[in-house]
């Protein structure tokens, strides 16, 4: 029996065998070797020799003898160094005098489908994640029940490779699993394809994995890491004054030949008042209002960065305080500011419907979104000479990355300052 420390130039040099299998034994981990398998594979239309190096190891764990096959040697990212494979082969042998089979593990690891790892995700994921909102879940679970299973479920976990998830991105990007899907008696639920949904989707998916990975669902590696993609330009887009302007005077238009009610229309008027994001203002409380201190105290499963920073505070200025001391005048029996028509437990849900279908055409501000109006406030509050932290902290970012998007809004004051010193002397020019 041929006996050698396993290392890279003793792999490569290994004779490779006409038929059958050619082995060789690591002279320092026992059961640990290197199995040669001689193939072919068609090149140009034309036969060629293969060859296949596993790196393996045989042990014994509770009286009995068991194989275990670690990889492929090579240096790709689905493959296995010699130096690796030795750890992986100590690591075997360590938990095999613990009585504990790597084998199992791996044949349940193996067993998993991409569907299966969905569920379980879902299922499990947010007791590890508890600061993650319920709102994020619900984004997780469309992602990956509406494109990803339908795309790659059926497949073993691994078996998955980042050429599979190239494919998916792709296919999704087409719009190939785009449906309108029937959810209940009248209800219905539009799944959208595009750009945006790829990149979403792509995401959650190496997240999902990551947490496999580290829960020891999957041996890794994730599949998902190093894919290219042709990530998308931030889209922002900012209301000038006179547009946010036409956006109030809309708004009041619309209320008084009652085609949307004033509630409905608070909404959008305190997101651009406050710069809150939009499900802040659209799932408000009541118990979320401090009349005495004028501001709204969010708790953290309410924002974005969850238990990262506490409660957010977010000051209200005298027109939506005014706002929303006319609306409570009016409160019904609903824990909600804004309550939903149906029932007493709920929230309206209904403000990117009301914002498509009547607030932009009256406004004519085609494209805008209900986000830019987050936008807008910053650089207001820019142009009225805030600085970036200090619209950090009210827009609420967990950190300066956030905020560092509208650096370029400070050139604007600026800008306007060289403009109106400039007017000065245009006459004389």
């Amino acid at each position: 029996m041929t006996k050698q420390k396993l290392t890279k130039r003793v792999v490569e040099s290994v004779p490779v065998p006409e038929t059958g299998e050619g082995r060789i034994w690591d002279s320092e981990i026992a059961g640990f070797c290197l199995r040669i398998y001689p193939g072919t594979e068609t090149r140009q239309g034309h036969a060629a020799k293969s060859v296949r190096r596993m790196f393996a190891i045989k042990y014994r764990v509770r009286g009995i003898q068991r194989w275990l096959t670690l990889g492929e040697h090579g240096d790709g990212p689905d493959k296995l160094t010699a130096d690796r494979a030795r750890k992986e082969a100590a690591a075997v042998v360590v938990d095999a005098r613990r009585g504990i089979d790597p084998g199992e593990a791996r044949r349940r690891i193996e067993g998993l489908t991409v569907k299966g790892l969905v569920e379980l995700y879902l299922d499990k994921g947010p007791d590890d994640k508890p600061t993650k909102r319920d709102s994020s879940w619900a984004m997780d679970r469309t992602n990956l029940e509406r494109h990803v299973v339908p795309l790659l479920g059926k497949m073993a976990l691994d078996t998955v490779t980042r050429d599979h998830i190239t494919g998916m991105i792709r296919s999704i990007t087409a719009g190939k699993t785009a449906k309108d899907v029937k959810t209940k008696l009248r209800g219905r639920s539009i799944v959208k394809g595009g750009a945006g949904i790829a990149d979403r989707t792509y995401s959650t998916l190496r997240a999902t994995f990551n947490w496999a990975i580290d829960k020891g669902h999957f041996a890794g590696p994730n599949p998902c890491a190093k894919v290219e993609r042709k990530l998308r330009p931030a889209v922002e887009r900012f209301l000038s004054e006179a547009q946010a302007q036409d956006l109030i005077a809309a708004l009041d238009a619309l209320e008084a030949d009652a085609t949307i009610s004033e509630r409905q229309g608070a909404v959008y008027r305190l997101l651009l008042l406050t710069g809150a994001r939009r499900n802040e203002i659209a799932g408000l409380r009541w118990t979320e209002v401090d009349f005495d201190r004028r501001r709204l105290v969010l708790p953290p499963s309410r924002t974005k960065a969850g238990g990262r920073t506490g409660d957010r505070r977010i000051s209200l200025n005298d027109m939506a305080f005014g706002i929303l001391q006319r609306l409570y005048k009016t409160r019904g029996r609903s824990q909600f500011v804004f309550p939903a028509t149906k029932g007493d437990n709920g929230y309206a849900t209904s403000e990117s419907k009301i914002w498509r279908d009547k607030v932009l055409p009256k406004a004519k501000l085609e494209g805008v979104r209900i986000h830019d109006l987050r936008h807008s406030f910053a650089s207001f509050a820019l142009a009225d000479g805030a600085s970036l932290p200090m619209i950090g902290k009210a827009l609420g970012h967990a950190n300066s990355r956030a905020t560092e998007r509208y650096a370029h809004l400070s050139d604007d004051p600026v800008r306007a300052l060289a403009e109106r010193i400039g007017e000065r002397f245009s006459p004389k020019i």
